[in-house]
C-alpha cells in the first residue's frame, strides 16, 4: 500500500471567465522514506500538487488518499487534525512568529495538539541541525539558514509521516541552501519520514530517490 496516493486529480482555479487547469489527471503514488523532488517553472503546477498533497487546498475532481484511506473530503477540523498529525511542512519564508522564541516556535504546534512537550526532545533534534543554541532567541537574531533549520525542527518534532517542503532554499545564497538541504536530507532520513519538495532548482534533483517533473499541470516525467 502507498503512503500517498493520487488517482485522476484535477484542481481548476477561476481566473476571471477564464478556468485554469493547474492539476491535469495526475496519477501519482508516493512511498514511505521516498525523497521525491519535483521539479518544474513557475506556473507548472508543482506548488498545486504539494498543498493538495498536504492538504492546504481541496481537489475538483479525483481522490486523494493516504494509506489507503482518502481524505479527499475532508472538512476543515478534519483537515486541521490531519495536517498537524501526519504532516509537516517548510516554507520558503519560514513562517516562525517573530514576538515567540525559536523554541516557542517549534513546540507551537505539538501545543495545539495537546501533546506532552520534552524541552529535551527539542534539543536533540535542534542539535542535530546546528541550532541548539539558538532556541531562547527571536527569530530575527538568527540567519536565514538558522531560520529554516529552526522551520525543519518545528516540521519535524511531531514526527510527522510527510514533510512538505515548498521551496525550501529560495531566500538562501547558495552554500548555505546546500547545507540547510543536507541538514534536511539527514533529518528526514534518520526521522524515517517521508519528503516531497518542490523547486524549480536542478540542482536539488541529486537528493532525490526519484524526481517528478511538472509541466502545464501535468506530470511530463519521472526518473
Amino acid at each position: 500500500m502507498s503512503l500517498i496516493e493520487l488517482k485522476n486529480a484535477v484542481k481548476e482555479y477561476a481566473a476571471g471567465d477564464i478556468t485554469v487547469r493547474a492539476l491535469n489527471d495526475i496519477n501519482l503514488t508516493v512511498e514511505q522514506g521516498e525523497v521525491i523532488v519535483v521539479l518544474g517553472e513557475s506556473g507548472s503546477g508543482k506548488s498545486t500538487l504539494l498543498n493538495i498533497m498536504g492538504g492546504l487546498d481541496v481537489l475538483t475532481a479525483g481522490e486523494i488518499f493516504l494509506e489507503g484511506k482518502p481524505y479527499t473530503n475532508f472538512k476543515d477540523i478534519e483537515m486541521s487534525k490531519l495536517r498537524r498529525q501526519k504532516f509537516g511542512f517548510i516554507f520558503q519564508s519560514y513562517n516562525l512568529l517573530p514576538l515567540l522564541t525559536i523554541y516557542e516556535n517549534i513546540i507551537a504546534p505539538l501545543l495545539l495538539d495537546q501533546k506532552r512537550v520534552q524541552r529535551k526532545d527539542v534539543e536533540k533534534l535542534s542539535e542535530s541541525l546546528g541550532i541548539k543554541e539558538q532556541l531562547d532567541k527571536f527569530p530575527n537574531q538568527l540567519s536565514g539558514g538558522q531560520q529554516q533549520r529552526a522551520a525543519i525542527v518545528r516540521a519535524l518534532i511531531n514526527h510527522p509521516k510527510v514533510i512538505f517542503a515548498d521551496e525550501p532554499t529560495g531566500n538562501l545564497d547558495k552554500d548555505t541552501g546546500e547545507q540547510v538541504i543536507t541538514c534536511l536530507i539527514h533529518a528526514v532520513k534518520e526521522e524515517g519520514a517521508t519528503l516531497v519538495m518542490v523547486t524549480h532548482n536542478e540542482k536539488l534533483s541529486s537528493y532525490a530517490d526519484r524526481v517528478i517533473r511538472m509541466e502545464n499541470g501535468k506530470e511530463i516525467g519521472q526518473k
